[in-house]
């Protein structure tokens, strides 16, 4: 049956076929299935990239950062159905947005990734179990033989993965710091270098000044002859 999946098809079908797991009722709402934040994550901008996450425990995206998050529930797509997927509008209307894919291929079985980048101005906090991703469920007009590949997904961030998260991102935060304290420098410059060149030209006005004193309080330079190495002759 091609189109969207209802709620009511979604409640019988998710229970005969076992597609979220678990599965809790109270998750459908208009359509979509809520799927809460899952126990690992890997941040950008701090010094541990892995996160495990006990059953509450709280998460921040730092402004400008990104993020992969795992689903709490495995899910599993059949192969006359294809998942589009989202985050909750109260999630991104903090800033957090998905940079990830948009699609869940007909077969996949496993935990959802996301990965996510916080545009906001704030860091966003996300607790373990918390319902934050959206899932729907649209029919295809057939079945298809044309399946994901990869049974099983993974089910876990490997080091691989963590690898990929490290080293520095160049945010517009980051940027913008670099930029204030680069105009801190410059600041400072103006600020010192005049002090420092006036004192400089004040000393060496100061040393002109007392050349020419004593210079001109030298008998050789005031004029005034030895009387005893006067070359003028006296006449009788």
């Amino acid at each position: 049956m091609a189109g969207f999946w209802s709620s009511e098809t979604m409640r019988s079908r998710f229970v005969e076929e076992r597609l979220v797991t678990p599965f809790d009722p109270k998750r459908i709402k208009n359509c979509a299935y809520e799927l809460g934040m899952g126990p690992q994550a890997l941040l950008t901008g701090e010094d541990k990239v892995r996160h495990d996450l006990n059953e509450g425990e709280q998460l921040r995206i730092l402004p400008g950062h990104f993020a992969q998050l795992l689903t709490e529930e495995t899910v599993r797509i059949p192969s006359d159905a294809l998942g589009l997927i989202s985050m909750k509008s109260g999630i991104k209307s903090l800033g957090l947005v998905n940079v990830s894919g948009f699609h869940v291929d007909p077969g996949f079985q496993g935990r959802l990734r996301f990965s996510v980048y916080n545009a906001g101005p704030s860091p966003v906090p996300i607790s373990r179990g918390t319902p934050t991703f959206l899932i729907w469920f649209t029919g295809l007009n057939r079945p298809t033989l044309d399946l994901y590949d990869r049974q099983g997904g993974r089910p876990e961030f490997n080091d691989r993965d963590t690898r990929d998260m490290e080293g520095d991102v160049f945010t517009p935060h980051v940027l913008a710091d670099r930029v204030l304290e680069l105009e801190k420098k410059i600041d400072w410059r103006h600020q010192i270098l005049p002090v420092l060149v006036g004192a400089v030209l004040g000393g060496l006005i100061t040393l002109g000044l007392q050349t020419l004193v004593d210079r001109s309080e030298s008998p050789t330079l005031s004029g005034d002859s030895d009387p005893a190495t006067s070359s003028t002759e006296s006449h009788p």
